[in-house]
């Protein structure tokens, strides 16, 4: 014979009916229950883990045609295969920087349907890389010490896949307030437990995935946005002049982050919307993905190389917009010689303070 337990929804510990006051009361935390709430609260934990998604890749080949006015070249040193249109002649690899790149055989893969034409000139971005370092005195001396040479520049596109659905979500969470009073000669802490639920639906557009490992995440992610509503249709002419790589992670891959980013901005989404706790903690979550679309797009990034103290460092740039970031790491010690300067300050005026203060006779 199977026995019914329910467990308590504030500390899970196991809950035992009372005859006496009709209600389930639990021994381990005190907090008493109606039958209603508890197959309720039973309910919603019976939906809570479920959660599922499907998605449409748009998974499209070149044509023909397409295949013959492209060109593709490898690089025998990184192993990056790129592409170009068939007028676009490329010298050395756009991410090593290796001369040891040559053409090669041109094979099937994702077709982009959609590209985000370069806005951003060279000449603009090479006064981007520049402009990066002034004033900025927390850089390491030698980038302060004359000018920084670029040494290589490239016009590269970085495939993405761009993820297009609903997140049906709902989630509850463990809402607590904690209120402390005084009682004769003691303080009493009373700890009020509340089982808060939320659903609602996101839509989410656009949402850009990368393709390429040869670009760390963190920097393509810190490029974004892009203004996808400005991309044309892609053809090998719209290569003109650049190099585009090719989509080295597989959809499978680019679907399991989409996933991990939809869920992670819908629980925090969701968690904003609740106020007046002290504190709050996820208990359980069911976020379904419905109606996914997926597309393959190429989006515009100049790369700049510079070497310093034999040691390279790279630059990126968002070929649309202009946004910067880099691998160029602040001194430690110019940053907490600030700190310390600033402290040292900070002691020095309240000094004075407290001496003004001694001689006007307000402290003794």
């Amino acid at each position: 014979m199977s026995t019914l337990t329910y467990k308590c929804p504030s500390c899970g510990a196991p809950l035992i009916y009372q005859g006496d006051e009709q209600v389930l009361k639990c021994n381990n935390c005190g907090n008493t229950f109606t039958g209603e709430v508890v197959r309720k609260v039973s309910e919603m934990e019976k939906d809570e883990g479920k959660s599922s998604s499907s998605w449409e890749m748009k998974d499209n080949e070149f044509s023909a045609s397409e295949a013959a006015r492209t060109k593709t070249f490898s690089c025998s040193s990184c192993g990056a295969e790129l592409i170009t249109d068939e007028t676009t002649v490329a010298t050395n690899c756009a991410f090593c920087g290796s001369p040891s790149i040559i053409p090669a055989q041109f094979t099937p893969g994702t077709r982009p349907e959609k590209i985000i034409p370069f806005t951003v000139s060279k000449a603009d971005a090479e006064k981007s890389f520049h402009n990066y370092f002034r004033g900025k005195q927390m850089l390491p001396k030698m980038f302060l010490k004359g000018r920084n040479q670029i040494t290589e520049i490239h016009q590269l596109y970085v495939p993405f896949w761009l993820f297009n659905c609903k997140a049906d979500a709902n989630m509850t969470f463990d809402g607590r307030r904690v209120m402390t009073r005084r009682s004769g000669q003691y303080m009493e802490t009373i700890t009020q437990h509340y089982l808060i639920r939320r659903a609602g639906t996101l839509d989410f557009k656009d949402l850009p995935i990368d393709a390429n490992e040869k670009i760390d995440n963190n920097i393509t992610e810190t490029l974004e946005p892009y203004q996808v509503g400005l991309s044309i249709g892609f053809s090998p002419e719209t290569l003109s002049g650049a190099m585009a790589n090719r989509a080295d992670v597989s959809p499978e891959i680019c679907k399991q982050r989409a996933n991990t980013r939809i869920r992670n901005t819908t629980e925090a989404v969701i968690r904003n919307t609740i106020s007046g706790y002290s504190s709050v903690s996820t208990r359980g979550q069911s976020i379904n993905v419905d109606d996914g679309v997926s597309l393959p797009v190429l989006f515009p990034m100049w790369q700049i190389t510079t070497i310093r103290e034999n040691k390279s460092y790279t630059f990126a740039i968002n070929g649309q917009t202009g946004k910067l970031t880099t691998n160029i790491p602040y001194s430690k010690g110019k940053f907490f010689g600030w700190i310390f300067g600033i402290a040292i300050s900070l002691s020095t005026s309240a000094l004075i303070v407290a001496a003004v203060l001694f001689k006007m006779g307000v402290i003794k």
